[in-house]
């Protein structure tokens, strides 16, 4: 199972080698209730968004999200949870810890295990057929593995739940034995997870061996229509276990490989079993959502406590407070604010040390309009479930697919809700890398594979990605004039790249567009820079797609650059998308500061490279002071060099500091002034500049700078001693790199 799904994922992300971040705080709106922790099976359910899809069909859980990005892995594997290898358990402890209301975890774990093996064993295969105690061994391992994810879970948070989603028939006949005794042998690993779950508090087994033989029919060797094959047992009894036929694989119809993997529609149609025999059920119980202090006034502190739902009979003794010394607190008071869902809880702190946290404790005295208790039956003491410690205010945002000419946004997008494979590519020789917006720098540059290095172009892919968003969003957008780009320029050539891309990755309903969203619309926005180092890496990435296995069903193109509209000419680095006469990579590395944020790089740039007004040397200022060729300064000065005429008429400028750097002081480094407000001791140095003086060669001016605490009286003396002791250093290196 997983060499088919890792080898997908390897082939996007790895190729690509070779080639929204907002949040918002606390709203009843957007409430993630449940975690998917697993494999492939919970990977897909993931990005397709099964579970959001159901909750919006569902009166009174539009709100609820459900989250996998960090720990929903294809291709994981038990042991891989721990610390020996990837450690994924300690992606699900974070979860948990960074958002407090999800009390549920929906796990599907071992597959991969029982058909790849784990260190201590090998796959399971039919020679085991005659050696049953083998066949145990490797089961009791898996599940021993699996047991201990479950028991770090339910230490980090006691009022979880776990929905242990079992697998269904496969769709592929694997040879060596009987498909009989393949799936049967199948059949036994789910029984030991059954076992698993009814051994542990707060654990239940989802059986589902059968259920997509039930809605889609089977084939090989018996060929069913839909509901001709026993439904799989529910809980408690689980009786028939298993349901469908063990003899027969499922209906291709219930599949997108042929193989294990189920299509979209059978995803749904798991997600629902899971909802209907126990999740459904687990959302309903009244929750605790949110503590957070809102007041402090003399010796009592306030605290607002929010609820999923409205709920009654909540008085003083639901709550404990605590100091830094776990000392305990009074409750003074307990007020309903807002419907009986948010109430003010009022301590007294006389003598509190430190920090105060308020908790509730369920004692299943809180109920919500139908008598259902806090956190569903049982007390919290013993079970955890209406139990809430969380003090303080959490975010959450949801992963929003944005319009696809939103480059950017599916870039974002690609980043966090595949983020969980970064430890993988670590792994396979790419580590570090990232498709982080304000991050990634993956096109232009050298390339190497052993180990994998890119050196990109120096500019932010996204920056650029930027300027063709723009031009498309922007329907003022018109240089054509100047010889620059056009919005209608802009959004017919990406229209026509992203249309071409989606059939070139094999459609809308594909792998590729489904589960790597994002990736096309960065593919799309190469092939629309249009320069030959950008349109290489989608041609690098189809060509590596057609060494997955074909059954794995991804109808990825070898993508050519003739099929699409490049526009180097507007936007790649040597491009010029206003018309101005300076190229883009000139603009980006003019106004383009390392110092400067995300969204003021983006700012700069696109302000800069679409608009004909601005250029490099457009923001130049007169010097506030008088002008100077170089001097003996007092510190907090300010201090202007100009170059000393002849200048050519339209000359440019390039300072530069001899053993030294101008990044990062915000000079204008291509004026023919060079401004150094409030300059300071390390301010100190020889200054050059390369100009053209009207002579038709370059020529470089050199000033020298001494900036002291106190300036002495015969500073030209010691201007000139400066000056002669400095140069006689650097003659030298000077001669080496302006002489021609």
């Amino acid at each position: 199972m997983r060499h088919r799904v890792l080898n997908l994922c390897f082939v996007c992300f790895l190729s690509m080698l070779i080639l929204f971040n907002s949040s918002i705080a606390f709203s009843q709106e957007e409430v993630p209730r449940v975690l998917l922790v697993g494999d492939s099976w919970t990977g897909f359910m993931w990005a397709f968004r099964t579970f959001k899809e159901i909750f919006n069909e569902t009166p009174g859980m539009e709100h609820l999200r459900e989250i996998g990005s960090r720990t929903a892995i294809m291709g994981a594997r038990a042991f891989e949870f721990y610390p020996e290898e990837y450690n994924y358990i300690q992606n699900v402890k974070e979860e948990l810890a960074k958002y407090p209301t999800i009390d549920i975890v929906l796990m599907t774990l071992g597959g991969n295990d029982f058909l790849r093996g784990t260190p201590q064993t090998s796959r399971w295969n039919c020679d085991m057929l005659s050696n049953p105690a083998q066949e145990q061994y490797i089961i009791n391992t898996i599940v021993n593995y699996m047991s201990g994810i479950i028991d770090e879970i339910l230490a980090v948070r006691p009022d979880i739940r776990i929905a242990l989603c079992g697998y269904t028939f496969a769709g592929r006949d694997r040879g060596g034995c009987s498909i009989c005794d393949q799936q049967n042998a199948f059949v036994r690993f789910e029984q030991a997870k059954k076992a698993l779950a009814d051994s542990k508090p707060r654990v239940y087994y989802v059986h589902n061996l059968g259920l997509m033989q039930y809605h889609f029919g089977t084939s090989t060797p018996t060929n069913l229509p839909p509901n001709s094959v026993p439904y799989p047992g529910n809980y408690p009894s689980y009786s028939p276990f298993p349901g469908g036929d063990p003899c027969s694989l499922v209906h291709p119809n219930g599949l997108f490989d042929g193989d294990i993997h189920l299509s979209q529609a059978g995803y749904r149609i798991l997600a629902q079993r899971c909802m209907s025999e126990f999740i459904s059920q687990w959302l309903d119980y009244p929750k605790v959502y949110l503590i957070n202090s809102i007041s402090s006034n003399g010796n009592t502190m306030t605290f607002s406590v929010s609820f999923s739902e409205p709920v009654s009979n909540v008085d003083t003794t639901d709550f404990n407070a605590k100091d830094s010394l776990s000392s305990p607190l009074s409750i003074l008071s307990v007020n309903n604010i807002q419907g009986n869902r948010i109430y003010n809880v009022v301590v007294d702190t006389t003598g509190a040390v430190g920090n105060v946290t308020l908790c509730v404790i369920d004692d299943d005295s809180i109920i919500d309009a139908t008598s259902k208790p806090l956190g569903g039956p049982g007390t919290g003491s013993s079970e955890g479930n209406g139990d809430f410690c969380y003090n303080g205010v959490w975010e959450y945002h949801d992963f929003i697919r944005q319009p696809d000419h939103e480059i950017v946004a599916g870039m974002q997008y690609l980043h966090e809700n595949l983020s969980a494979y970064y430890v993988l590519l670590g792994d396979q020789g790419a580590e570090g890398l990232s498709f982080n917006p304000d991050e990634c720098d993956l096109n232009g540059g050298q390339i190497s594979i052993d180990p994998i290095i890119i050196s990109g172009n120096g500019m932010l892919d996204s920056l650029e990605f930027s300027l063709i968003t723009e031009c498309y969003n922007n329907s003022s957008i018109d240089f054509t004039a100047n010889g620059g780009v056009s919005h209608q320029i802009a959004v017919n050539a990406y229209n026509q790249n992203m249309q071409r891309m989606i059939t070139d990755v094999g459609g809308t309903d594909g792998i590729v567009y489904t589960i790597f969203y994002g990736l096309p619309q960065m593919l799309a926005g190469y092939m629309t820079l249009g320069n030959q180092e950008s349109t290489m890496i989608p041609t690098v990435i189809s060509i590596a797609a057609q060494a997955i296995d074909p059954s794995f069903n991804i109808h990825v193109n070898i993508i050519t650059p003739i099929y699409y509209q490049l526009l180097p000419q507007y936007f790649g680095p040597d491009g010029d998308a206003d018309g101005d006469g300076w190229t883009n990579k000139q603009e980006y590395e003019y106004f383009v500061h390392s110092d400067m944020s995300y969204e003021e790089k983006k700012q700069a740039y696109i302000n800069s490279a679409l608009n004909p007004d601005v250029y490099p040397g457009s923001d130049c200022e007169e010097c506030h002071t008088s002008s100077t060729l170089g001097g003996i300064f007092k510190v907090g000065s300010d201090i202007c060099l100009r170059v000393p005429d002849p200048v050519a008429t339209n000359s440019s400028f390039n300072w530069s500091k001899l053993n030294g750097s101008l990044e990062g002081r915000g000079l204008n480094t291509h004026c023919r002034s060079l401004w150094i407000p409030n300059a300071q001791i390390e301010d100190t140095g020889i200054y050059i500049c390369e100009y053209d003086n009207g002579q038709k060669t370059n020529t470089t001016y050199e000033f020298h700078v001494i900036v002291s605490d106190e300036v002495p009286i015969s500073s030209v003396l010691t201007l000139i001693l400066f000056v002669g002791t400095i140069t006689l250093c650097s003659v030298l290196i000077i001669r080496k790199q302006y002489v021609r």
